[in-house]
């Protein structure tokens, strides 16, 4: 009897029995979501039939010709055999004639067709007459034996019709109302689900750890347990989450009232995501939550384009002998949305509402799932507004979420009513920990503020008394200030001046991370100073006593403030008597004025600031101000407005399926950077790295490639696409690009000016500036 194959990797395994693998994790699927997601009895069975069929096609002879080369080049038939997209012609297969019979609706069998002709997406897109040639040549002749695999259970003929509506996926998906959008959502982003959790196990391997991991932990209840153990009760933002775990959520509150632990307590029980703007928030986060002598809580996946580097070179425990091949496991199980828990960068899991070709993967998923938008407005107006669609698409699909923030614009509170989701099913809430004007008191009033209409650098002399017995941070809004600033302050202070900003190489940037962060705790007696970006602002769980800022907008500038007494603790547990912020407002000489920040919005903010200089700011008037500043009134004329507005616009009128998955993350990341390695030291470096790489590469050993591919990693700076464009222009230095295949994305220039006390400096024109 022949053999038919379905996969060379990671084992050889026969159509069989992958597909007895992908139809139990359908099972799977079914008995972890069934309660949570809108399929009756029939709609499970739809999807299993969708399993069962999904990779028929591959009893194509070109298929099998191909994947028996694989496996042993000697199998090679030598005929030119074309292989065609087997997933176009799986349908040739489904017996739709007698299923109509069964009683499946016309509507139910197109849903079927297009889950199964499209469970992988393709660039090649679906041609009726080319499927229907390649059958005849390739498919019929063996008819017969492919059916002894089937039970003959194979349609006699092929129904054409169906393969029809292949060509007419947009259209037909256009035509669907709301009701069959969630079923066809479903039904083909569960198959794929089924069919990548099969292909990436192997046969003695169990398929439940490859769909869904730990479905019976409780990340709210282990929560709940800690935070009982050591803080006797929950606090009130805790228990309105853990109370209202069945609604939706907007939550307002201020940074260290335990708004991580509320999420984690709303989502009890069930799947979850986490989402934050910065990989390094995630990173402590998911550190936080696996601590052994925190949370304790190990069923967490950590998902940005970094984690791996993260989990394999940032290991809290020395003493971890987690080897690379569980860590790639684990990597493994969180991309294929297995994991119980998931800390998540927005690019890689609110593609989405961009309906990019293969959304209904993360969008069905989602819809048993509690999502968690973590300070929402720290992101663009632009990645907002797909975010707030991507809400509404979480909400029609059953599916739960929470907004989590320090503030809230006006102008996102409005979207959300207009796209119905503020409705009695969503329970909008601030809450604010007592200050110094209670007599309960748990956290004074932690900043006063002073806005001085100077430059940064006639301040310097204030900031140098001050980091004598204190410790200052400076918070600029581009590098280009930054490093002119450290430079002006080094000659003076020596080494009681520290620098950090996103163009050190993460190699030495991890290093910089962990000294402020050490340096700027309650408990360690250092005094200085630290220069740093507005990368400060929301990675670093630092605490200084005194705070000098360029003004940005608010949003961002109540982030900074919240790098200064942080917990209230500074100035002997009470409220300062003189200012600790000083925000510099002379517009003209600050960096970063529309290209970092709007002009108009700034200075929006600051008039509003003005009136509480010098007073103590409580955590009311930052959320007052900053709704206000964002509010459809005071945005009037802003391109802020104008590109909320348009991509709302957008996403109405978007067509379905224009998008690969790369392209909908470029949207989200906004790509405008690419990777360069830095000076001769740091080339040198790399090349020797590409060198053992390469021979690796030809002992195809891969499980060492990859660690190399990590550790050239750790010597790639991010580096905005323009300025290097420019600066070649101008000859200013020479860049070229590797020759090796695997690298030859990544520019280089040993002509640029990079240390590991500095990082990068382009030595940039004046009117281009490095934002972080």
């Amino acid at each position: 009897m022949t053999m038919f194959y379905a996969k060379s990797k990671p084992e050889v395994l026969s159509i069989v029995e992958h597909t007895e693998d992908v139809v139990q994790a359908i099972q799977v699927l079914k008995d972890v979501t069934s309660n949570f997601l809108p399929l009756n009895e029939k709609d499970w069975e739809l999807l299993k039939l969708a399993a069962l069929f999904h990779d028929t096609g591959k009893y194509s002879e070109g298929f099998q010709n191909r994947i028996s080369q694989s496996i042993d080049k000697a199998k090679r038939k030598p005929d030119g055999l074309i292989n065609y997209p087997h997933n176009y012609l799986s349908l040739l297969f489904i017996p739709f004639d007698k299923l109509r019979a069964d009683g499946y609706t016309k509507k139910d069998l197109i849903l079927l067709a297009l889950a199964v002709g499209f469970h992988h997406e393709r660039e090649k897109l679906p041609n009726k007459s080319n499927i229907m040639a390649v059958y005849k040549k390739q498919i019929y002749p063996n008819y017969e034996e492919i059916k002894k695999d089937f039970s003959n259970l194979l349609s006699e003929k092929p129904n054409e019709s169906m393969v029809t509506h292949l060509e007419k996926r947009t259209l037909i998906y256009r035509q669907l109302n709301s009701e069959l959008k969630k079923k066809y959502t479903l039904i083909k982003g569960l198959l794929q689900r089924a069919d990548r959790s099969a292909s990436a196990k192997l046969r003695h391997e169990n398929i439940k750890e490859f769909v869904e991991k730990a479905v019976d932990s409780n990340v709210g209840y282990q929560t709940e347990q800690f935070l009982k153990k050591n803080f006797t009760n929950l606090r009130p933002l805790q228990q309105l989450a853990l109370d209202n775990q069945r609604k939706n959520i907007v939550l307002i509150a201020q940074t260290g009232s335990g708004k991580t632990e509320a999420s984690l307590l709303w989502i009890g029980q069930r799947k979850g995501f986490i989402t934050l703007p910065l990989r390094v928030s995630l990173n402590a986060m998911y550190d936080r939550i696996i601590d052994t002598n925190g949370i304790n809580y190990s069923h967490v996946g950590l998902l940005h384009s970094s984690a791996i580097d993260h989990l394999m070179l940032q290991k809290k425990d020395e003493n971890d002998k987690t080897s690379f091949e569980e860590t790639l496991l684990q990597i493994g199980h969180t991309q294929r949305l297995a994991e119980k828990l998931t800390f998540s960068t927005i690019d890689q899991l609110f593609k989405f509402p961009l309906l990019y070709r293969g959304f209904e993967i993360e969008l069905s998923t989602l819809a048993y799932s509690k999502v968690v938008i973590d300070e929402i407005q720290a992101y663009d107006p632009k990645i907002v507004a797909i975010l707030l669609q991507g809400l509404k698409m979480i909400d029609d699909i059953g599916g739960s979420w929470m907004i989590m923030t320090a503030t809230l614009p006006a102008i996102f509170i409005e979207e959300l009513n207009r796209l119905g989701l503020l409705t009695e099913n969503t329970l909008q809430q601030t809450l604010l920990l007592a200050d110094d004007r209670s007599e309960d008191v748990e956290v004074p009033r932690r900043h006063r503020i002073s806005l001085e209409k100077k430059t940064l650098n006639a301040l310097t002399e204030d900031m140098i008394e001050k980091s004598k017995d204190s410790k200052v941070l400076v918070v600029v809004n581009t590098v280009k200030q930054a490093l002119s600033l450290y430079d002006s302050l080094k000659s003076i202070m020596g080494e009681s001046v520290n620098l950090l900003h996103s163009q050190f190489i993460p190699l030495h940037r991890g290093k910089k991370e962990t000294e402020i962060l050490k340096f700027a705790q309650l408990t360690n007696e250092d005094n200085g100073l630290w220069i740093c970006t507005q990368i400060v602002e929301a990675s670093l769980d630092v605490d200084f006593d005194y705070l000098y800022t360029e003004a940005a907008t608010p949003d961002a500038l109540f982030q900074r403030f919240g790098r200064c007494n942080r917990k209230g603790k500074r100035f002997d547990g009470g409220t300062p008597n003189s200012p600790n912020i000083f925000i510099v407002t002379d517009l003209d000489g600050i960096s970063g004025m529309d290209t970092v920040y709007e002009k108009k919005i700034v200075e929006n903010g600051l008039r509003l600031l003005k009136a509480l200089r010098g007073s103590l700011i409580d955590e009311e008037q930052k959320i007052r101000i900053v709704h206000e500043v964002f509010s459809r009134e005071f945005l009037a004329g802003t391109d802020y407005l104008k590109v909320f507005e348009e991509t709302i616009k957008d996403l109405k009128e978007l067509p379905p399926f224009e998008l690969d998955s790369a392209g909908a993350q470029h949207v989200l990341r906004d790509i405008k950077s690419v990777p360069l390695v830095a000076g001769q030291e740091n080339y040198e470096k790399v090349l020797i790295l590409i060198e053992k790489y390469e021979e690796e590469k030809r002992k195809k050993n891969y499980a060492v490639l990859k660690q190399l591919n990590i550790e050239i990693q750790q010597y790639l700076l991010s580096v905005n696409q323009y300025r290097l464009n420019y600066q070649q222009e101008k000859e200013q230095f020479k860049l070229s690009k590797f020759s090796q295949i695997d690298f030859s994305y990544v520019y280089f220039s040993t002509d640029v000016f990079y240390t590991e006390e500095r990082g990068l400096d382009l030595k940039l024109d004046e009117n281009i500036s490095n934002i972080f």
